[in-house]
């Protein structure tokens, strides 16, 4: 990490339509900004690309550890964010999975105690995710998420973790079958919540009511899905056609295949998509079995013993490298699964490019030639410090 002051030129990404932008930063900041026409690419092109904010909402863990591990310490919490800059990324939502109530107001505690003793991490945690646990009970549906812990909320459980995080939880995830999800889904949006839609077995009626009361977002979707299902209905098609609904996709090449991306890439368009990590506690460890979960040699996390997949481990430039494959998009319209959208949905949105400002953002290589795809972090800068990447 180091501090910087330069030129910075590329092409903007994020706002709408990009466009050639220079920037010159001076002792961390930015002092001024100029737009200049942009050339249309082409074959063979090589353009250098800034993202003013690169966003992942959803992910678990890395390097062994658990957001949802009751032994959860800061320092734990603080290595992990100061890595998601090496991988591009300066916006994050650590996630909590479903876990008891002692591991959740443990969990966002500690993350909200990192958050107060740096102010580095506190800049790029944007949010916590709880990923349940008013999830269904039902194998498949429920994918890796401990039975035993299952259960629908209360919103005065959601409260005191609320105040324990200093509130700081912004998105979570819920069955809307479980009893009292509507009335939930009421509370917590009127707060500033966004509630999304995920691990669930539940009617076309109960998806339809849970977006009447406030539902934004499908968690993942295509995965925390049972092996089997009826042709139609059936809870993906059902999520994919209401225009209601935003959807975060893992492209990390095992959770979803190329056809699926591609259809429901098209169902939800470039405005409507977010692409996320869903990075697993075990994101960076090398293949082996880790108590209840495994790396495979493919590179996939599962849980042992089945076919369940417990996360990714791929990154965020696989994953846009993925959804260009899938869907022919240019890099321009997938970027936005990562920036604006993802800062839309949680009323967030980038950040200008004010004189004055702290520097801040992730600068990108794209190369395409003869039909091959080279997508590379180069540096990512934080309230004007540069993070090594790779």
């Amino acid at each position: 990490m180091a501090e910087h002051s330069g030129e910075f030129r590329g092409y903007l990404a994020g706002v709408g339509e990009s466009v050639q932008v220079i920037i010159h930063v001076e002792d961390r900041r930015i002092c001024s900004v100029r737009y200049e026409p942009q050339a249309k690419a082409g074959e063979g092109d090589s353009r250098i690309w800034i993202l003013p904010a690169v966003w992942d909402i959803q992910t678990n863990g890395r390097w062994g550890i658990s957001f949802s591990d009751s032994n959860l310490t800061v320092q734990q919490v603080i290595q992990i964010v100061r890595a998601q800059p090496s991988l591009g990324t300066t916006r994050i939502l650590p996630t909590l999975i479903t876990a008891s109530r002692e591991s959740f107001l443990h969990g966002v505690r500690t993350i909200a105690e990192a958050c107060d003793s740096d102010p580095m991490v506190n800049s790029m945690v944007a949010g916590i995710h709880l990923e349940g646990p008013a999830i269904s009970d039902v194998d498949g549906y429920r994918g890796a998420h401990p039975a035993e812990h299952v259960r629908d909320w209360k919103f005065s459980d959601f409260r005191e973790l609320q105040e324990a995080s200093g509130n700081r939880i912004k998105l979570v995830t819920l069955a809307p079958e479980r009893p009292g999800s509507e009335e939930f889904i009421r509370s917590v949006t009127s707060e500033g919540v966004v509630v999304s839609i995920g691990h669930t077995n539940a009617s076309d009626l109960q998806i339809q009511n849970a977006v009447v009361a406030g539902a934004r977002l499908s968690t993942h979707l295509g995965n925390g899905i049972a092996m089997q299902l009826p042709r139609h209905p059936n809870q993906i098609w059902i999520q994919a056609a209401e225009d209601r609904l935003c959807a975060s996709l893992i492209c990390d090449g095992h959770h979803l295949s190329n056809d699926v991306i591609k259809v429901l890439a098209r169902a939800k368009g470039p405005e409507r998509l977010i692409l996320v990590s869903d990075h697993s506690p075990l994101a960076g460890m090398p293949v082996g079995l880790y108590g209840e979960w495994a790396v495979d040699p493919a590179g996939k996390i599962v849980v042992s013993g089945t076919p369940y997949l417990a996360g990714s481990n791929q990154n965020l430039t696989d994953g846009l490298s993925k959804l260009m494959d899938a869907t022919g998009w240019d890099f321009e319209a997938v970027s936005a699964t990562v920036t604006s959208n993802p800062g839309r949905l949680l009323g967030m949105p980038l950040p200008f490019l004010n004189i004055g400002d702290f520097w801040e953002a992730s600068i990108w290589s794209v190369n395409e030639v003869h039909g091959s795809r080279s997508i590379k972090v180069l540096e990512t800068w934080i309230q004007g410090e540069m993070f090594e990447v790779g």
